[in-house]
């Protein structure tokens, strides 16, 4: 009896062992489960964090655009768009010189919000957060470089933290003369025109009749993306009207029809574009020409980044059964009605030749100063 009572003490202490150890070994489990589950949370939720950040960060970058330097040394304004499809904060504005070295910023250090453009908007930033440059001399070659970042990641109290994802977009501009004014401050609505295209015979001069009787033109800039209803007035050498409608883009790189009944009409012809809506730069075209000979059958205003036009495209319409020798004049004339410039090339057209583009080279103009271009044809 006495035997079997230490069998069964030994046997309680081999099972309260065992039960201690499986609960010590259960335990332990759990909390390294706990551990390692609290660590995968603060893992995933780090790196869902970064992948966020990565993601807004391709959303943004290169999404910004100018759309304006208007830059002088009493007026500063600058337009830029926001193409991404979240909103962007705009945090610092650059001079900077074509090597790099900063010559002017807002604001002078670090970075603020200086303001958040919502997507496929635009914001005008002026001379209030648009620095001057005290330092630039007149015509000098420069860089705007304007600092911006997804609105998400841009913290007011503490900027530096997002500096890493910040990216920064540039537009060459020239510095004009201290206190150049400018000739024609842009209106509150506004929309520019450089391409007009008449549809002409090219022997005669005429506009065919229906359904070619048209005027293309093109509206490459604009104070506002939208649409606009445009009105074209066409008149020809003997005064009579003929008038055309169209709702178009206000920004487009697309040349927009008009037809309307101006069908017969031949050169010179004056084209006038307006709208109740905006108010278009780029008012009056006149293509002049000799009918039967040669006339000027579309005119483009090539401009560059800066919207500046350094060179005038004629299109040339041109009898091929008698061809010639023309001189080709382009003069410009500013809001004011002030001539700003005129320039003429001459040029050879052989027999069988109907068509040809005149390139004219002018001094740098900016494209917001032009309302009326006036083309010159006649026998050289």
């Amino acid at each position: 009896m006495t035997r079997r009572g230490r069998r069964f003490r030994r046997r309680g202490d081999t099972v309260i062992g065992a039960i201690l150890l499986t609960a010590l070994t259960v335990g332990a489990g759990v909390f390294i489960l706990a551990v390692a589950t609290g660590w995968l949370g603060v893992s995933l939720q780090s790196s869902t964090s970064e992948a966020n950040r990565a993601v807004l960060l391709v959303k943004t970058s290169a999404q910004l655009n100018f759309e304006r330097v208007f830059y002088t040394g009493v007026v500063r304004n600058v337009t830029v768009r926001n193409i991404a499809d979240v909103p962007i904060t705009i945090t610092r504005i650059e001079i900077v010189s074509p090597s790099g070295v900063l010559k002017a910023s807002y604001p002078a250090s670090g970075f603020t919000r200086i303001g958040e453009v919502q997507p496929q908007q635009a914001i005008e930033l002026d001379s209030g957060v648009v620095p001057a440059c005290s330092s630039c001399t007149s015509f000098e070659t420069l860089r705007m470089r304007i600092w911006y970042v997804a609105s998400s990641l841009f913290d007011d109290a503490n900027p530096m933290i997002s500096v890493d994802e910040m990216r920064y977009v540039e537009s060459v501009f020239v510095h004009p003369p201290v206190g150049a004014p400018a000739r024609c401050p842009l209106p509150p609505n506004w929309m520019m025109v450089d391409v007009v295209d008449p549809v002409t015979y090219t022997d005669s001069g005429k506009i065919p009749p229906s359904p070619n009787n048209r005027v293309y033109v093109r509206f490459p800039f604009a104070s506002s993306s939208g649409t606009a209803t445009v009105d074209l007035q066409v008149v020809n050498a003997t005064g009579e009207y003929g008038f055309a409608t169209n709702t178009v883009p206000t920004i487009s790189n697309v040349l927009q029809p008009f037809a309307g009944s101006f069908a017969g009409f031949q050169v010179p012809l004056t084209v006038r574009v307006l709208s109740a809506d905006y108010t278009i730069l780029q008012q009056e075209w006149v293509f002049g020409g000799i009918p039967g000979k040669a006339h000027a059958s579309g005119v483009t205003l090539w401009s560059d980044a800066n919207k500046n036009v350094n060179v005038v495209e004629v299109e040339l319409g041109v009898n091929d059964v008698v061809g010639g020798n023309y001189r080709v004049t382009v003069t410009l004339y500013d809001c004011n009605g002030a001539q700003i410039l005129s320039r003429s090339i001459t040029v050879r057209i052989p027999v069988g030749i109907f068509t040809d583009s005149v390139f004219i080279d002018i001094p740098s103009t900016p494209l917001t100063d032009i309302k009326r271009v006036v083309i010159g044809v006649e026998e050289a």
